[in-house]
């Protein structure tokens, strides 16, 4: 084994970007498995109203991108503990 090389460290990194494509893609079947309860509730069904649907879609999975992308900086200027105990209401409510 070479010197600096750390097997464990790299199997860490490959599992922690592995679990985000996980989570991203249960983010997009959960925003699909909506779908057929939303686009009543917000008259996103029926003739000519497809693009409406295709777009409610991209914007939930747009709003999944920037939550990611922020949730480093809010944390930086926050703290973690904070934002884990804001989500966890959030996600409790």
């Amino acid at each position: 084994m070479e010197r600096g090389y750390n097997r464990g460290f790299i199997w860490k990194i490959c599992l922690v970007a592995a679990m985000g494509g996980l989570l991203f893609g249960y983010d997009w079947v959960v925003i699909g498995g909506a779908k057929p309860f939303y686009e009543p509730f917000f008259g996103l069904v029926g003739e000519g109203k497809a693009w409406l649907a295709g777009w409610a879609m991209s914007s939930a999975l747009a709003g999944c991108l920037a939550g990611a992308l922020l949730s480093g900086a809010i944390t930086d200027w926050l703290g973690r503990k904070k934002i884990l105990v804001g989500a966890a209401v959030l996600f409790t409510v």
